[in-house]
Formats: C-alpha cells, sequence, structure tokens
C-alpha cells in the first residue's frame, strides 16, 4: 500500500507574493515620468528633479543661456502621472538655441552652436549631474510628441553608457573621451504634428549598441535636443516628453522542484526566477501572469493543465495542488510568462502517482503575532511534530523538530519578508503564511 501524507491546505496558489514591483526594472533615470520639479541654478528656475537645462549651466556663456523646459500637464496616453515636460528652442543671437535636456549637466562654452566647448557631461563629483549603472540594459523607451512647421527637422534623444570618466556629449556630434564608451542609443525623429498643433504622442524604442572599446559599465547619460542640427530649427517648435523606461532582456528560469515525484491532491512549490523589464509601465499593457504547467501523460505542452500562476515582475513561487490524472513517469512541468512572452528555462520531468484515499485529519492551528518581530507562538488541537519554514522562492530555511500543540518558535535569523512555515502533525500538515518586519 502507498504511503503518503496528503496536506490538507487547499491550494494556496499564493498569489502571496504577488509582489507587484514595478520597481524591479534594473536601475533606471530618477524621476523619469517628471512628476518631481525643484528650483536651482541663480535665477532659481524650475527644472525637474535629476534633470537639468541651461538653468544649471556650466561653462564660459552659461550666464547668457537658460532652462528652456516647463512642466506640462499634457501626458502620453495611458500614463498614471500628471505632468511632462515641454522642451523649447528660443531666438537668440541670429540663431536658435535648441532646446536642450540631460540627466548630467549642461555646458555653455562656446557662441558656435557646434562649437567644441558645448555639451552635455557627467559631472562624477555632483551626485545630482551624473546617474551610474552597472548592467547594460537592452533599450531605451520614452513617449515624445515632437511639434514643428518643418517636416524634415528632427528632434534627438542622444544616449551614451560610459565608463569612469566626465564624459561628454558634444553638440557637434560625437563624444569624448572616446575610449570611455561602451554602447550608444541614438534616434532623430521627425514631426508628430505641426507647430502649435494638438499633441500626437508616439513611443520611441531605441536599442543600445556595443560601440565602444570600454566594457566598464559605469554611467548612463542623456541628452535631448529639440533639433539634431545645433542652431537649426523654429522657435516655434517644441518637444514633449514623458515616462522615459530603461529596457532590460527579460529572462525566466524554473528553479529546481523539491522532488521529481509527487503524488495527486498534494501542494507543491513550482518556485521560478524572473528578471528584466516585465510589464513595461510605459507600454500601456497588461500585468504580467508566470503560469506554471503540466504536460499530457507523454509530455507533450500541446494542450497543458494550468497548475497555478502568479501575477508578478519579479521572482517568486507558484503553490498548486497537483490534479487528479493517470499515473506516468513522463510528465513535465514549466513555467511560461504572458508579458513579456517566454517559455521558462529548466522545464523538469516528473512521475505522478495516484494517493491513497486515507481519512484525513484537518488540524486547527494559530500562528501569532503575525506579522512578528523574533518570535511567533502556535496553538495547535494536536501535537506538532515538525516544523519547517521555506522562502518565496521555495528554498528550506529552518527545520526543527518540535512535539507540543502549545509552542514558541524563535525566528530571529530570518531577514525581514514573507515565509511559508509548514507544521507538519505526523498524517497531515497545514501552512502559514508569516511575515517578519524589519529590525
Amino acid at each position: 500500500m502507498k504511503q503518503v501524507y496528503r496536506s490538507i491546505f487547499t491550494l494556496f496558489i499564493f498569489s502571496i507574493l504577488s509582489q507587484n514591483l514595478s520597481a524591479q526594472y534594473g536601475t533606471q533615470f530618477e524621476n523619469r515620468g517628471f512628476e518631481q520639479w525643484t528650483s536651482r541654478g541663480v535665477n532659481a528656475e524650475s527644472e525637474p528633479v535629476h534633470w537639468h537645462s541651461g538653468g544649471t549651466a556650466t561653462g564660459d556663456y552659461s550666464g547668457l543661456v537658460s532652462s528652456q523646459i516647463e512642466q506640462s500637464s499634457q501626458t502620453r496616453p495611458g500614463s498614471t502621472g500628471v505632468i511632462s515636460i515641454r522642451v523649447f528652442p528660443k531666438d537668440m543671437f541670429f540663431v536658435t538655441a535648441n532646446g536642450n535636456l540631460t540627466n548630467g549637466r549642461m555646458n555653455a562654452g562656446s557662441m558656435s552652436p557646434d562649437g567644441s566647448d558645448n555639451y552635455n557631461y557627467t559631472q562624477r563629483s555632483n551626485n545630482v549631474f551624473n546617474t551610474p549603472i552597472t548592467t547594460m540594459p537592452d533599450s531605451l523607451s520614452a513617449w515624445v510628441c515632437f511639434r514643428s512647421n518643418s517636416t524634415t527637422d528632427k528632434a534627438l534623444f542622444n544616449s551614451v553608457i560610459h565608463g569612469d570618466a566626465d564624459y561628454r556629449l558634444l553638440a557637434s556630434g560625437g563624444g569624448d573621451p572616446s575610449n570611455m564608451l561602451v554602447a550608444t542609443a541614438s534616434e532623430a525623429f521627425t514631426r508628430t504634428a505641426g507647430a502649435n498643433a494638438s499633441l500626437s504622442w508616439k513611443r520611441l524604442s531605441i536599442p543600445y549598441q556595443k560601440n565602444g572599446s570600454c566594457t566598464d559599465v559605469r554611467y548612463i547619460l542623456l541628452s535631448v535636443s529639440t533639433n539634431q542640427t545645433p542652431g537649426s530649427g523654429s522657435s516655434e517648435d517644441d518637444l514633449y516628453i514623458d515616462d522615459i523606461l530603461l529596457i532590460y532582456n527579460p529572462s525566466l528560469k524554473l528553479e529546481q522542484l523539491s522532488s521529481n515525484h509527487f503524488f495527486t491532491n498534494t501542494v507543491i512549490g513550482i518556485p521560478f526566477t524572473l528578471t528584466g523589464t516585465m510589464s513595461a509601465d510605459n507600454l500601456n499593457s497588461s500585468p504580467n501572469r508566470v503560469i506554471a504547467q503540466l504536460s499530457d501523460v507523454n509530455g507533450s505542452f500541446d494542450n497543458p493543465t494550468e497548475l497555478g500562476s502568479l501575477t508578478t515582475n519579479t521572482s517568486g513561487t507558484i503553490w498548486a495542488t497537483v490534479p487528479d490524472v493517470p499515473e506516468s513517469q513522463h510528465y513535465r512541468i514549466r513555467v511560461v510568462s504572458t508579458n513579456y512572452p517566454m517559455i521558462g528555462e529548466n522545464i523538469q520531468e516528473v512521475s505522478i502517482e495516484e494517493g491513497n484515499d486515507v481519512e484525513e485529519f484537518v488540524a486547527t492551528s494559530k500562528v501569532y503575532p503575525n506579522p512578528f518581530n523574533t518570535e511567533i507562538n502556535i496553538s495547535a488541537d494536536r501535537d506538532v511534530k515538525n516544523i519547517t519554514v521555506f522562502d518565496v522562492y521555495g528554498r528550506l530555511v529552518m527545520e526543527q523538530q518540535v512535539s507540543g500543540t502549545q509552542l514558541t518558535i524563535d525566528l530571529c535569523e530570518l531577514s525581514a519578508g514573507t515565509y511559508l512555515l509548514k507544521l507538519d502533525y505526523g498524517d497531515s500538515t497545514s501552512v502559514h503564511r508569516i511575515v517578519r518586519l524589519a529590525h
């Protein structure tokens, strides 16, 4: 007769961990939606936090330039924010001073629009004017509306990833020092609407190209101009920008299951690792779901059985009940995602055996306080034999043999976060979600 201890907690498909952490997008530009603004510079001109124009410029002619930017309530389609940024040119000394925006710092060092002393640069000595980065993004995306009377003039997005230097993006094109260049993402684009017309938005998606000799990823610098040619364009032009996002290549992997042999109607944890940009928040897309699937009896996923899912952009564990299916040694389990669509690596072959129809004892237990600081109390109506604690990835972090119905367990070694506490009564189990508070 087959021996099996059947779990009695019914499908926790813990969308616990439905940690809607849209923040796990990798390093991003600070204030990338332009919602926060501050006053900086000699004339206390308003600039978005961590974004800059002429009001904070350096250089011999910095006193002649101003912040050619302003807040706008015209946001991109589907935005959850209330502010975008408008960048605009000005007529100055018989030329058009292009509107300029950067996460670095502007230097106005020449009266010639394309002079070598006019550039945007990373200033490492001041954190307000630099953005550190350690991982290469795949692309840069942003929503823009460029209004112009010209059908040929082009606005410009130009970004570089560079090494440990005060790298300069020159107004005339190119960068310096050239041996510190890692990668570039650049796109010039024509108008989306006529000058003074109603706004018409488009989403840019600009890939980074590894075209530099440097491999030391340290900083990211972005320069935006109302015209790709310095001194060109018209003072009637303007450029609206909203919700910039760096995109990182996503990956999905099924982590090792606790066993490759399961019984029907038992609860299993299916841990997965998910990295990169999922459910990009400037794409107006549906939230990403990670779905655990079971193949048919022959290992085919042509018509898979859904075991459970999590709505998440991060790693986690799906808790699911093994369904009543025919016995076989050739089932397979995999995870897939919906947005960005992927089939996870490390598909695993498992065997499934029918569980016994033994009478189950449904234990009543209480765990408190929850959330807890260092200790939890357990009150059960039957003797607890063993306790185990798993992290959100399904990994065992603590196991302890116990005996009793009233227990106090020291969990001070656990880091702050969410865990699963499993109580084993000998012929049944129960599982509790517990949360440790920050120390």
